[in-house]
């Protein structure tokens, strides 16, 4: 297989090498005369650029002008600019970076932050410069939706609130997500609430996204990608800045934002306050967001200490289920907000509208204390502590349920007359209550050796959990039913433990390798439930590899080859949804002779993947390609069945066997020095090629219900959309910059029964309550510009910006699953200020 790989690298190679005279050089720190590894050196305003191995010592072989300027860049560092014509000697020059304030994040950067033309993983990276130039209001999943493969959707359908990435169409319960390296998946949920912090944006100066198998640098790998954001506004010397910005549905966003330079030589400070208020695109969908962010950090000669607080006061009115595709084009009933309904031939044989008192209220500080000490020249240490709080609750309509999914029941302990199956309350409210403690330690230590770099971690997590429900309100409420009442009280909890080691080791000047191993062991578990003692623990061991292989033929061109091994679990709730208990769930496991379950038998399995990268680079002055293809190969996938749980979360099981393959290209023109164009495209096939799936159906032959067993075998799987193409325009000119972001999503299933669904509804009767199962495609038009003015009217800058999304007024659905539409907002505008002080 090797054999084949290099003749692939070497053919491909072949095709675009070409000898140019070379600069040559190492790159170090000014102040201690270390190498930095994986500095950027690079043709200021063109595309061509390399990095430096672990020596520090780079190769650039270009047919340079006079007239050009190298840039040398490095995290942590100032930028140097040094002209072409200056150098003395090309063969061999000394380039001294000095640093600058930053987060204690070099080993991070290191292992987790890929180098283009060296690191051998499919990788973007967006820089807080590229941040700015679109981030306004909207959270993280709409600011990376134009990196390439990469898609999401509101419920709300406007980029605030509850918000969902895809990469490659995995879920972000399969993706990775980590701030200063520290994970913020949830650990029983496995997904990401962005609106736990909902301005991080604004403090982020760095977000690197991998596309498939995650790395164990930054945590537990994952299926579909993984997401590192790097917060750290820090400045060399004080500053201060007030923004306000205003926008339909009464959007508002104020912020104010402080660092304190350097103190002493010594101490630095950052502090950010924020609140972005919104009546929302939906009705009664509504956000109320505050936000806050301090930092500080001390740097001694050997130790960076940096301190880390930050998270969000967050209230929103309730917006989780979707609607029927006809609504999608109904300007009116796309924007209604509803708890339930039914429909027929394009109209609704029933709905209920949600109520204003479905709200949500929630908090969740993180606390985070990072140390990072350089021990010799080679060896650093780095350590993360940090600590999650979550506390909150959201009020949801109950009107549907009986006395008995209540346990307002004799056998509770309730003096009820009548069948407590019969029996319902008016205007029932329910509070479901959680709060999580989250707390951990994560260390890291990188050794740089002769030719490479080893990194090697752990990963130390205990996470508990208290979720209970109770009636907050109803009409007709039976005597004796006090308020303090749970109907279901359970204790979750997960504990994890990780440790992987990192190596880049460079065969020769042409060759890098990268080679990581992750044994990890997880362990749920379920305890204090009030009534059914459900109890139980599930443990899991996994061994995760990674190989990869850079061949670097000049600093033009390059080519990659990786493969990765992938092993994660369900999530908590697939095994044991213990808040539904009440309404018939049962833990999914296998039942034993006497009638037991046999906790050590889970009916949903682990996934298991297996990753193949196939990757080219090609850069010149003025233009950057990328291609990558790649095939992924799943034994029990997790994956959408097409019905959703009760809080529009889609419900989840294996399929026995799955393919995911498609090929992804990536192109950045720069045709002038003001106008840069850049485009991606990708397009994908995701099947089963393996599997069945069990459903309830009405056999009208024999009046009375069934489960019948349907072959899913080539179907495509649900979520996955075939084509995705993104482009940008981008004009900048002294301080004025605008871009036109264009996005293609082409058309998806929201369930996996494929173009077979009339078939398998016409042979098995009510499996489905509806006839279309297509996202249909959408094409999306945004602008957003900015000006700024430094040195006015007392202001060190003044910054005026603009966005218009939906520039086309396109009404659309962003995504679906089974016959619930999610639609994106129509055309909409937010303008703001900026001041600095």
């Amino acid at each position: 297989m090797i054999r084949y790989v290099a003749a692939f690298l070497f053919l491909v190679t072949c095709l675009v090498y070409s000898q140019n005279a070379t600069l040559k050089g190492r790159v170090v720190d000014s102040k201690t005369g270390d190498p930095l590894f994986l500095a950027n050196v690079s043709i200021k305003n063109s595309t061509i650029g390399t990095s430096t191995d672990a020596k520090g010592e780079f190769s650039l072989p270009v047919k340079f002008t006079n007239s050009d300027v190298i840039t040398v860049s490095y995290l942590g560092y100032k930028d140097a600019h040094y002209n072409y014509s200056d150098l003395k000697n090309i063969g061999d020059v000394l380039f001294k970076l000095e640093p600058k304030v930053l987060s204690s994040q070099t080993i991070l950067v290191e292992g987790a932050i890929g180098s283009s033309g060296v690191t051998p993983l499919t990788f973007a990276k967006l820089e807080k410069a590229e941040i700015q130039k679109s981030h306004i209001a909207e959270d993280i999943p709409e600011i990376l939706s134009y990196l390439p493969s990469t898609t999401f959707y509101s419920e709300g359908g406007m980029g605030l609130g509850y918000n969902y990435l895809s990469i490659r169409g995995f879920g972000q319960r399969r993706i990775s997500v980590s701030i200063n390296g520290i994970p913020q998946n949830e650990p029983e949920d496995h997904n990401i609430y962005w609106l736990d912090m909902p301005d991080i944006a604004s403090s982020t100066e760095l977000i690197q996204v991998q596309r498939g198998a995650g790395s164990g640098v930054i945590g537990y790998p994952a299926i579909g990608g993984s997401i590192n954001l790097i917060t750290s506004n820090f400045s060399e010397k004080p500053a201060m800045k007030l923004s306000t910005a205003f926008g339909d549905y009464n959007t508002k966003k104020f912020s104010a934002s402080m660092a304190s330079g350097l103190v002493n030589k010594k101490y630095s400070f950052f502090f950010r306050l924020s609140k972005t208020q919104s009546s929302g695109y939906r009705d009664k969908n509504w956000i109320d967001f505050n936000y806050y962010h301090l930092s500080a950090v001390r740097y001694d000669d050997k130790l960076t200490t940096q301190f880390n607080v930050y998270g969000g006061l967050v209230a929103d009115g309730l917006t989780y289920n979707g609607l029927p595709k006809w609504a999608i084009d109904d300007k009116d009933v796309r924007k209604e907000n509803l708890s339930y309904w039914s429909d027929e031939d394009g109209a609704f044989t029933y709905k209920t509208v949600r109520r204003p008192e479905e709200i949500e209220n929630f908090s969740q500080p993180h606390f985070e204390l990072m140390n990072e000490y350089q021990v010799n020249d080679n060896v650093k240490i780095n350590s993360a502590l940090f600590l999650v709080i979550g506390d909150g609750f959201f009020d949801y309509d109950g009107s549907w349920a009986n006395y008995s999914y209540f346990r307002l029941t004799p056998e509770n302990g309730f003096n009820i007359n009548g069948d407590p199956d019969n029996l319902y309350m008016s205007n029932v409210l329910i509070r479901a209550k959680v709060e999580n403690t989250q707390w951990g330690w994560i260390p890291r230590a990188s050794i740089k050796h002769k030719n490479g770099n080893m990194i090697i971690g752990a990963e130390f997590r205990t996470h508990s959990s208290v979720h209970w429900g109770s009636i907050n309100y109803a009409e007709q409420l039976p005597a004796g039913v006090p308020k303090e009442f749970r109907y279901y009280y359970y204790e979750g909890g997960k504990d994890i433990f990780n440790v992987f080691a990192h190596e880049e080791y460079q065969l020769d000047k042409n060759v890098n390798v990268l080679a990581e191993l992750q044994l990890a062991y997880h362990n749920y578990k379920i305890k204090n439930e009030k009534y059914l003692d459900n109890e139980f623990e599930k443990d899991d061991f996994f061994v995760n590899p990674r190989v990869g292989f850079n061949y670097q033929a000049s600093n033009e061109f390059s080519s990659y080859f990786s493969f990765a091994r992938v092993t994660r679990e369900p999530r908590l709730k697939t095994y044991y949804d213990a808040a539904e208990s009440s309404g018939g769930s049962v833990p999914q496991f296998a039942v034993d002779n006497n009638g037991s379950f046999d906790f050590s038998k889970p009916l949903v399995e682990p996934e298991k993947m297996n990753s193949f990268e196939f990757g080219a680079v090609y850069n010149t002055k003025s233009t950057s390609l990328n291609l990558n293809l790649y095939y992924m190969s799943f034994f029990d996938e997790i994956v959408n069945q097409g019905q959703l749980d009760r809080f529009g979360q889609p419900i989840t099981g294996n399929v026995d066997q799955t393919i995911h393959m498609g090929v992804e290209a990536s192109a950045t023109v720069k045709l002038n020095d003001y106008i840069s164009i850049i485009a991606n495209g990708t397009y994908s096939n995701n099947y089963v090629k393996e599997g069945t799936s069990f459903v309830s159906y009405y056999n009208t032959g024999n009046d009375s219900y069934e489960v019948a067993e349907i072959d899913l075998a080539d179907n495509s799987i649900s979520g996955f959309p075939d084509l995705i193409f993104n482009g940008i325009v981008d004009f900048t000119y002294k301080g004025l910059n605008a871009r036109i972001m264009a996005k293609y999503v082409g058309e998806f299933y929201t369930d996996n029964y494929g173009d077979k669904l009339d078939e398998y509804i016409n042979k098995y009767q009510g499996i489905a309550d509806y006839n279309d199962n297509v996202v249909d495609s959408y094409f999306l038009v945004n602008f957003v510009g900015s000006y700024q003015i430094k040195d006015i009217m007392g202001f060190s800058s003044l910054r005026i910006f603009g966005k218009v999304n939906n520039l086309t007024d396109a009404l659309y659905a962003s995504y679906g699953i089974g016959k619930e539409f999610f639609p994106g907002a129509e055309r909409n505008f937010i303008v703001g200020l900026e001041a600095g002080l």
